[in-house]
């Protein structure tokens, strides 16, 4: 379904019998650019939107319904008319990109970021890919001392594509762009985003079910120790998890405590963590734990440690579909305890959510447990 300012500019335009060769011509604007707005695969920038408000006599609805998307709710004022431009320009001109590009460039995939938690993963899969082939070539013209900088935020949009693809299972796309990921991130100097991708491979591994290359990985991610606290954090978690599914409880155990002790660490210097592991914090931990638990049959701690991590979790990520898994995993362990009306409730909660979210796999998880 196309974007409500998609939809109302199209049968503005229709209605109007107005072609797009007038109001490019009129705005001014790129006819090339206006195309993709009409065809929902570009966000205008505000001067455009109010532009084309003034020529289909739109009253100021098409300026009210750009400002309204998902993505500029999740932008909130960050990026401002000048960052547009810039972004624009870099994309024609991509040998005069600046730190001010690549700013902008980093302020979009932080909104990107927490726009997933809210809308799921699957309405940003072709979006964030049609921006990543845009950054690829600015990597390409990328040179001198800006080539550092460019590649830093590059391999970030690579990793981010990558939880993409994986989230929505398509796993041999995440495994190319997380390989992408890492040689940018090797070229820049950007240890965090190389352990970071390392690790994000062994939870693709672990979707496949390949629990000794989730293992392996896991523990390749651990071995830099220029990387900081909550990226290693991440990477022993994970291997706890993995040795939980194998059954070795013991060092399940001692990973855990490693884990917690190394998110202690993050958390007492937050401005040495990368941003895109905001979403690593203690309550995140106890989920992991959790379900590791749950791995280990110890379904008591299980329910307890998933209730506890969840509910610690900021309100706006309640409703995100990568928590709403850890819902479920819930749920398997309250009917592992016969407390079947508990367990109901949360798989309908979960159901419903995924229907809005359009989460399909999600939804289908869901209808096994009824």
């Amino acid at each position: 379904m196309a974007e409500p300012f998609t939809e109302k500019l199209r049968t503005l335009m229709a209605d109007r019998g107005i072609s797009m060769r007038k109001p490019a011509r009129q705005i001014p604007y790129d006819s090339g650019n206006l195309s993709r707005i009409v065809n929902g695969r570009k966000t205008p920038s505000e001067r455009v939107a109010a532009r084309l408000d003034e020529l289909l006599d739109a009253n100021g609805e098409l300026a009210a319904l750009r400002a309204s998307s998902p993505l500029q709710r999740a932008l909130n004022g960050a990026l401002t008319p000048d960052d547009e431009e810039r972004l624009i320009q870099a994309a024609r001109r991509p040998r005069r990109i600046d730190l001010a590009v690549v700013e902008s460039l980093a302020t979009i995939l932080a909104a990107q970021r927490r726009l997933e938690d809210v809308i799921g993963s699957e309405p940003l899969v072709k979006p964030v890919r049609a921006q990543l082939a845009v950054i690829e070539r600015l990597v390409v013209e990328a040179r001198g001392s800006m080539r550092p900088h460019v590649l830093d935020v590059a391999s970030q949009w690579a990793q981010f594509d990558a939880w993409l693809h994986a989230s929505t299972r398509r796993l041999t796309t995440a495994d190319q762009l997380y390989d992408r990921a890492i040689v940018w991130a090797t070229e820049a100097g950007n240890w965090n985003m190389i352990t970071t991708a390392l690790n994000m491979k062994g939870h693709a591994a672990w979707l496949r079910g390949e629990i000794a290359s989730m293992i392996g990985l896991s523990e390749a991610a651990q071995r830099d120790r220029r990387t900081s606290p909550g990226v290693r954090a991440l990477a022993v978690q994970q291997e706890a998890r993995g040795l939980a599914i194998i059954g070795d409880g013991i060092s399940t155990d001692r990973r855990f405590d490693q884990a917690r002790e190394l998110t202690s660490q993050a958390a007492e210097n937050p401005e040495n963590e990368p941003p895109w592991i905001y979403f690593f914090n203690p309550d995140m931990l106890t989920m992991q734990q959790g379900l590791a638990y749950q791995y280990l049959g110890r379904h008591n701690e299980a329910v307890e440690l998933l209730t506890a991590g969840l509910d610690g979790l900021p309100a706006e990520m309640h409703h995100a579909e990568w928590v709403l898994y850890y819902r479920l995993d819930q749920a398997q362990s309250l009917r592992a305890l016969h407390e079947d009306a508990e367990a109901e409730r949360v798989i309908e909660d979960v159901a419903d959510l995924a229907e809005r979210l359009g989460a399909t796999r999600l939804a289908r998880l869901a209808a096994a447990l009824r």
